[in-house]
């Protein structure tokens, strides 16, 4: 559970980076727009934990949601926030930049170009022994992140299963 933990508080770390400095602005965000896999299970204490790590003065966590298979080892954790600005492509380096302060190894970044747009890495750490995918739609001061990662216990089946849960991100 502490694996869990610890990349939970990544991924939100990750997300307050991208909105440090901006204010709030009072909009919210939709819920999930990703519905768990069949047989995955709500993860309500790992949602919490996302949701209070990503609290900050200055920003609005619109809302946090996790899921995951624990005997397969998979996991998967949403989380909505806003603060006051920042396009895309300066939240997209910030997010970047709070997982590689976090420790984290990211690779295959694809961050976007134009004011709105989409965020996709691999991240992996070797000290949780955990490795997974983020996915995020960043611009107008706006965070919405889906990290779907998994222990080493069945990680082939975990990649399909993130696979088309990070494709229904959109």
């Amino acid at each position: 559970m502490d694996d869990l933990r610890l990349i939970l508080v990544v991924v939100a770390i990750g997300a307050l980076a991208a909105c440090s400095s901006a204010g709030a602005d009072g909009s919210g965000a939709a819920p999930a727009p990703v519905k768990p896999p069949a047989g995955w299970s709500s993860l309500p204490a790992l949602a919490a934990g996302a949701k209070t790590a990503a609290a900050a003065p200055g920003i609005t966590v619109d809302g946090a949601e996790a899921w995951g298979d624990p005997a397969a080892g998979c996991y998967a954790v949403w989380v909505a926030l806003h603060g006051a600005g920042g396009d895309a492509p300066a939240l997209a380096k910030e997010v970047v930049d709070g997982l590689a302060a976090a420790k984290l190894e990211t690779s295959e970044v694809v961050a976007p170009a134009a004011e709105d747009g989409a965020l996709t890495l691999r991240f992996a750490s070797a000290a949780a022994g955990v490795k997974g995918r983020l996915a995020a739609r960043l611009g107008g001061g706006k965070v919405a992140a889906l990290a779907c990662f998994a222990n080493p216990r069945e990680p082939a089946a975990c990649e399909a299963t993130c696979t088309t849960l990070l494709g229904a991100m959109k």
